[in-house]
C-alpha cells in the first residue's frame, strides 16, 4: 500500500471524548425478567430529589491525593451479574442520561471546525496525519456559603448545574414544619437540591470525520472528587448560584482492604412470624466434588492478538506438547490439570505453533506454561462442612471449578462476560442492525451443599452482513448519496461505533483483514490524498475512488457514499462501506435503545414453565452427567432440578384511611382514597408540541378534578391552561405561570420527540422550579380512563407531600413497633459500558416518619464504576440531622438496605459504609451507639423459583427461601415479594452483614416483605424494599437531568 498524505483543505476531527469499550458483561444482556409494577406507560414522571431548587454545589476530594501501594494479585472474586436495568416501568426511566442536542451542522461546517489529522500509517487505502489535540481540564470547585459571590475556577469553562425541584413520591426534602406524630403536613417542607460542576473532557483529533448532530457529552468530574447535595431554597423561589474556588477537601475514610475488620453475624432463629410452609423447584443441579489436588498453570500466548484465535492456539499447542493430558483452560490466562504437565525442574514449558487465520494465512505463536501452584478442592468441602463465613470463601478453588464446568461444553458458544450465546436458527430482529441470540449462564454455588446454577440469557448481536446492506435494510438510508443530512444517520453512526468489520484489502480478492470502526468520513470521490514513494516523497495525487480503480482494479459502486474510518485511532485507514462486512458473533458493550429493549423484554419474558423447559433443553444439550471432562475431575452432577423448602409470609394489612384497612391479594389491592390527601389548588395544564385535535385536554381536566375529589384531594379548577405550546415557548410559559403563583403543572408531551420528557424536566426543574406531571400524548388520545387517572394521581399526591398508604398498626413488624427507627435505602447507578467519562451517581434515602412512608433524599456524584459510596458518612450525617429535626431526637435503630453489592464486595462495604453509619451517628451523639441492621440487597443473580415443571404460575408473593441454597449460619434469604405481571418472577436476595439488635431471622424477613408494600406509585407490592427503590429511581432521575 503506498504511503500518502491527505490533501484536503478541511481539517480532521472525530467524535470528541470517544471512550474505549469496557470489559465485562454487556449491559445489553437481558434476562427473562418480569415487570413487578403495572405498566403505566402513560405516566412519564420519575421521582426527583427535592421539591425546590438547590443553591450550591460542593466537591470533595475522594482520593485525598494519596496513592495506594500495589498488593499481590488475588483470584478475582465473583461479581454480581450485570443485567439490563429495569427501564422505567412506564415512568420515563430510560437507560443512560439524556444529553442536550446540538444544532445540526452541515458536513462542510463540521469539517471546518475540525483539527489536523494524525500521523500516516500503512496497511490502508488512505492515510493521513492529524496532530493530537490537548485535553482541556477545569479546576475543581467547592460550594461557598450562601453569601459568597461566584468565582469561576476557569473562566472559559461553563459549569452546568443540576437543580431538580420535584420530590420523589413519598420523599421529603428538608424540613420547615414542626414534627408531627405520624406524617409531615402535605404541601409543606423546603427542598434540598444537588448540583454538579463538570470539567471539560479531553478532546481527540481524529481525521476528517462526518459527525451528524449528536447530543453533547455529559462530562464527568475529575477523578477523586465527589459532588454532594446541598440545602436548597423553597419551591418557587428564585435561584442564585453561589460558587467559590476552594482548596481540596479533607481525605475521606481510607479505602478498605481485602481483610474485613468485622464479622458477619450469625442467624438468630425465630419462629414467631406466621407462615405457610411449602416446597419450590429452583434452577439448581446438585453437584458432588472430591478433595482433589489440581495443578494450576499460567498460560502466556505471544502475540496475544487476535483474542478470538487464542483458544484455537492453545488447543493446537496442547495437542503438540501434552496430547494425552486433560486440561481445562479459561481461554484467557489460567489452565488446570490433575497431573503435572512435566516432571522436570524447569519452571516453564514453551512451544511454537502455526495456525491458519480466517483468511487461510499462516500465523505464528509462542505458547508458554508456567507452574503457579496447586489448588486444593478440599478447601471447598471444609468450607461447606464448617459453615465458613462469606468473607473468606475459597475463591481459588471455586474459580477452578468454574473453569472445569466451562471446559468441553461451550466451545461452540460465543462468550460474553460470564454468559455464553449461540445464534438460533430464526433469531428475533431487534431493529437497527441487531438480532437476539439465546444463551446460558452457569455458575458453581457452594452453601451447605454444592450446586450448579443454570439459567437462560438473551443478548443483542449485530447481524452478519455487508455494511451497505445494513445501511439500506436496517436503517433505511440511501447509499447513492452522502449520509450528510439523511434522516436516521445518527442511529447508524451509533451502530457502527466500535463495530468490528472485515475489509477486502484487494478490492475483489478473497483475503480479508479485521478492523474496528471509528466513524464516518468523506465519500471516496471527494477524499484526495498524495501517494508517496519509499523515501516519503509525494509522487502523485488522487481520490480514494481513483486509487481503488487504478491500483486495485476495483470500481466503486457507491462513489457518493461516505467511507468508513477503521483501525487504530492514530492512523487514517479508510474503506468504502461496500467493501466492509460485519463480523459474526461479536458481543457489543452498548446500551440498547428503547425499541430494541422493549422488543427483547417482550420476547424474553416467558411463563415459568416455558423458562424451565428452556433450561432443561440447555441441560440436555450440555450433557452434564456424561461430560468426560467432568468425570476426569471427579465431578458428579445430578440431572434433576433441586427442590427446596420454602414458606409464604402473610401479607400486611394496608391502611388507606376511613378506619377500614385492606388486605392485598396476590400482591395487589384496591384503593379508592388516600390516607392523607393533598391539595391541588393552584395548578394548570399545558400541551407541548401535540395535535389539539387528537387530545381532549378538557376531558383530562374534568377527570382529574372528579377523581381527585373522589380520592379525598381538595382540587380547584385549573388557574392556567394552554394547549398549543411549543418546546421553544415552554420556559416562558412556565415562568408566566409561576408569576401567577401556580405551584403545579400537568404537561402533555408529544411522542415524536424522544427527548421531550427530559427537555421539559430540565426546563421546569433546573430553570423555573415548578413541580410537573408529564402525560404522553398517546395516553391522552387512546388510554385515558379512570384507572389511568388514578395512577397519575398516586404520583401527584405524593409530589404534593400527601400520603397514599401505610402499614396498618396491627401489621407493624415487632422491630418497628417500639419506634425510633430510621429505614435507609442506598444505591449507586453506573453509566453504560460505552460511557466511560460519565460519573456514577449515589443516592441515600431515609425515612423521617413513624410508618416509613416519607423519605428524604441525599445524593452525590463520584468517579465512574465505583460501587462503594465514598461520601456515605456525610450523607448519613445529614440524614440523621433531618430525622432529628422532625422527631427532636436521633433514631434508636437504623435499618439499612444497600442495593447493588456483589459477594466479593462484602468486606469493602463493611469496612467503609457500615463504619460510616456509626461514625455519622457518633458525630451527633458520641456517648451512645446506635443499633444497626445492615442488609445487602442483590437483584442481579440467576436464581429462579418454580411451582413445578408443568405449572405456568409464578410462586406466591411473600415466598421466602432461607435453607439449603443460602448460607446455613448467616442471615441470608431469597424473597419473592411481588406478583410478576409478565415472565418469571425474579427473587431478591438479602444478606445481613450487621445485626446489632439480634433481630430474629423471620422478623427481618417480615420487615423486608412489608416494606415492599409502601411504594407510592402503585397499589401493588414491588420486588424489593421501597427505600431502596426510591434510591434507585433518584439515581436515574439525576442521570435524566444531566
Amino acid at each position: 500500500m503506498p504511503r500518502g498524505k491527505k490533501k484536503n483543505k478541511q481539517g480532521a476531527k472525530g467524535d470528541a471524548g470517544e471512550s474505549s469499550v469496557a470489559e465485562g458483561e454487556s449491559s445489553a444482556t437481558v434476562q427473562e425478567q418480569p415487570q413487578d409494577v403495572p405498566s403505566t406507560s402513560q405516566v412519564q414522571d420519575v421521582p426527583s430529589t427535592s421539591e425546590a431548587k438547590p443553591t450550591t454545589v460542593t466537591t470533595k476530594d475522594e482520593s485525598g491525593g494519596k496513592k495506594e501501594k500495589e498488593t499481590p494479585k488475588e483470584p478475582e472474586p465473583k461479581k454480581e451479574e450485570k443485567e439490563e436495568e429495569d427501564v422505567g416501568l412506564g415512568l420515563g426511566l430510560g437507560g443512560g442520561g439524556k444529553k442536550r442536542p446540538r444544532k445540526k451542522k452541515s458536513l462542510a461546517a463540521q469539517a471546518a471546525a475540525q483539527g489536523a489529522a494524525p500521523a500516516a500509517t500503512q496497511a490502508a487505502p488512505v492515510q493521513a496525519a492529524p496532530a493530537q489535540g490537548a485535553p482541556v481540564q477545569a479546576a475543581p470547585v467547592q460550594a461557598a456559603p450562601a453569601a459568597a459571590q461566584p468565582t469561576p475556577a476557569v473562566a472559559p469553562a461553563r459549569q452546568p448545574e443540576y437543580r431538580p425541584s420535584e420530590p420523589i413520591p413519598g420523599a421529603v426534602p428538608g424540613p420547615t414544619s414542626p414534627p408531627t406524630d405520624d406524617f409531615p403536613p402535605p404541601g409543606k417542607g423546603r427542598g434540598r437540591g444537588w448540583g454538579a460542576s463538570m470539567t471539560a473532557s479531553a478532546q481527540q483529533s481524529p481525521p476528517v470525520v462526518f459527525n451528524p448532530p449528536s447530543p453533547a457529552p455529559v462530562q464527568s468530574p475529575p477523578p477523586g472528587f465527589v459532588q454532594r447535595s446541598a440545602t436548597g431554597r423553597g419551591r418557587g423561589s428564585s435561584y442564585e448560584p453561589k460558587i467559590a474556588v476552594v482548596g481540596a477537601a479533607p481525605a475521606p475514610t481510607p479505602r478498605p482492604t481485602a481483610v474485613c475488620r468485622y464479622q458477619i453475624p450469625a442467624k438468630v432463629l425465630g419462629g414467631v412470624v406466621p407462615a405457610y410452609k411449602t416446597r419450590v423447584v429452583c434452577n439448581y443441579l446438585e453437584m458432588k466434588i472430591q478433595p482433589l489436588k489440581v495443578y494450576r498453570f499460567d498460560v502466556t500466548i505471544t502475540p496475544d492478538r487476535p483474542k478470538k484465535l487464542l483458544p484455537k492456539v492453545f488447543t493446537v499447542a496442547k495437542g503438540i506438547k501434552f496430547p494425552k493430558q486433560v486440561i481445562s483452560f479459561d481461554q484467557r490466562k489460567n489452565c488446570y490439570s490433575l497431573n503435572p504437565l512435566w516432571t522436570t525442574s524447569d519452571e516453564r514449558c514453551t512451544v511454537h505453533v502455526e495456525i491458519l487465520d480466517d483468511n487461510d494465512a499462516k500465523m505464528s505463536f509462542e505458547v508458554s506454561w508456567k507452574k503457579t501452584g496447586v489448588v486444593d478442592l478440599g478447601t471447598i468441602i471444609n468450607h461447606m462442612k464448617n459453615h465458613g463465613t462469606s468473607l473468606s470463601t475459597p475463591m481459588e478453588a471455586i474459580q477452578c471449578i468454574d473453569v472445569i464446568l466451562q471446559q468441553g461444553t461451550l466451545e461452540s458458544y460465543v462468550k460474553a462476560g460470564r454468559q455464553f450465546f449461540k445464534r438460533p436458527r430464526n433469531p428475533i430482529d431487534l431493529s437497527a442492525g441487531l438480532e437476539m441470540w439465546t444463551g446460558l449462564f452457569q455458575s458453581a454455588i457452594f452453601t451447605s451443599r454444592a450446586f450448579i446454577n443454570i439459567d437462560v440469557a438473551h443478548k443483542g448481536f449485530p447481524r452478519q452482513q455487508n455494511l451497505v446492506d445494513a445501511l439500506v435494510n436496517d436503517f433505511r438510508l440511501n447509499p447513492k448519496m452522502s449520509l450528510d443530512g439523511q434522516r436516521g444517520v445518527e442511529l447508524f453512526q451509533q451502530f457502527v461505533k466500535s463495530l468490528r468489520v472485515k475489509a477486502n484489502i484487494a478490492g475483489a480478492g478473497t483475503r480479508q483483514r479485521e478492523y474496528i470502526c471509528n466513524g464516518i468520513v468523506e465519500p471516496p470521490i471527494k477524499m484526495r490524498f498524495q501517494i508517496s514513494d519509499a523515501n516519503g516523497k509525494p509522487v502523485k495525487e488522487m481520490t480514494v475512488a481513483q486509487y481503488f480503480e487504478t491500483e486495485k482494479r476495483c470500481r466503486i459502486r457507491y462513489p457518493e457514499l461516505n467511507c468508513m474510518w477503521v483501525g487504530p485511532k492514530d492512523k487514517n485507514i479508510y474503506y468504502p462501506m461496500e467493501m466492509l462486512e460485519i463480523v459474526y458473533g461479536q458481543a457489543l458493550n452498548k446500551q440498547l435503545n428503547e425499541k430494541q429493549l422493549s422488543t427483547m423484554v417482550r420476547e424474553a419474558a416467558t411463563p415459568p414453565s416455558d423458562r424451565l423447559a428452556k433450561i432443561k433443553e440447555v441441560i440436555r444439550d450440555m450433557k452434564y452427567s456424561e461430560n468426560p471432562c467432568f468425570k476426569h475431575f471427579k465431578l458428579e452432577i445430578d440431572d434433576k432440578f433441586f427442590q427446596v423448602d420454602a414458606k409464604i409470609l402473610e401479607a400486611p394489612k394496608i391502611d388507606i384511611g376511613g378506619g377500614r384497612p385492606v388486605d392485598p391479594r396476590r400482591g395487589a389491592w384496591q384503593a379508592n382514597r388516600f390516607l392523607r390527601a393533598s391539595s391541588l389548588e393552584s395548578w394548570g395544564m399545558v400541551a407541548v408540541d401535540v395535535d389539539p385535535r387528537n387530545c381532549d385536554c378538557g376531558n383530562v381536566i374534568q377527570m382529574v378534578i372528579r377523581l381527585g375529589r373522589q380520592m379525598g384531594m381538595s382540587v380547584n379548577n385549573p388557574a392556567f391552561t394552554k394547549f398549543n405550546v411549543t418546546q421553544h415557548e415552554l420556559r416562558s410559559v412556565l415562568m408566566t405561570a409561576q408569576e401567577n403563583r401556580l405551584t403545579f403543572m400537568f404537561i402533555i408531551i408529544s411522542g415524536r420527540d424522544k427527548d421531550a420528557y427530559h427537555k421539559i424536566k430540565r426546563k421546569a426543574e433546573l430553570e423555573v422550579g415548578m413541580l410537573t406531571q408529564c402525560i404522553r400524548e398517546m395516553t391522552v388520545s387512546r388510554r385515558m380512563n379512570d384507572q389511568t387517572v388514578r395512577n397519575i394521581l398516586l404520583k401527584v399526591n405524593s409530589k404534593l407531600m400527601g400520603v397514599n398508604q401505610a402499614l396498618d398498626n396491627r401489621s407493624l413488624p415487632q422491630c418497628l413497633k417500639s419506634g425510633g427507627v430510621m429505614v435507609v435505602g442506598a444505591d449507586v447507578t453506573h453509566p453504560s459500558p460505552d460511557q466511560m467519562s460519565v460519573p456514577s451517581i449515589a443516592a441515600v434515602t431515609a425515612s423521617i416518619d413513624v410508618k416509613c412512608f416519607v423519605y428524604h433524599i441525599e445524593m452525590s456524584i463520584q468517579t465512574p464504576k465505583n460501587e462503594i459510596i465514598v461520601d456515605f458518612e456525610n450523607m448519613m450525617f445529614d440524614q440523621l440531622k433531618i430525622y432529628k429535626s422532625h422527631h427532636n431526637a436521633l433514631p434508636k435503630k437504623i435499618f439499612v438496605f444497600r442495593d447493588g453489592v456483589s459477594e466479593g464486595q462484602f468486606a469493602q462495604v463493611m469496612n467503609s459504609e457500615l463504619v460510616a453509619v456509626h461514625k455519622a451517628y457518633a458525630r451527633h451523639d458520641p456517648s451512645r451507639k446506635v443499633e444497626v441492621l445492615f442488609l445487602l440487597v442483590q437483584k442481579r443473580h440467576h436464581t429462579r423459583f418454580f411451582m413445578g415443571e408443568q405449572n405456568p404460575q409464578n410462586v406466591e408473593p411473600g415466598t421466602v427461601v432461607d435453607t439449603h441454597i443460602v448460607h446455613p449460619k448467616e442471615l441470608d434469604f431469597y424473597l419473592v415479594s411481588h406478583q410478576a405481571i409478565k415472565g418469571t418472577a425474579r427473587p431478591t436476595r438479602y444478606h445481613a452483614v450487621c445485626n446489632d439488635g439480634n433481630i430474629p431471622s423471620d422478623e427481618v424477613e417480615q420487615l423486608t416483605y412489608y416494606l415492599c408494600h409502601l411504594y407510592s406509585r402503585c397499589t401493588r407490592a414491588v420486588s424489593y424494599p421501597t427505600p431502596t427503590y426510591y434510591a434507585h429511581l433518584a439515581c436515574f432521575r439525576a442521570k435524566s437531568l444531566t
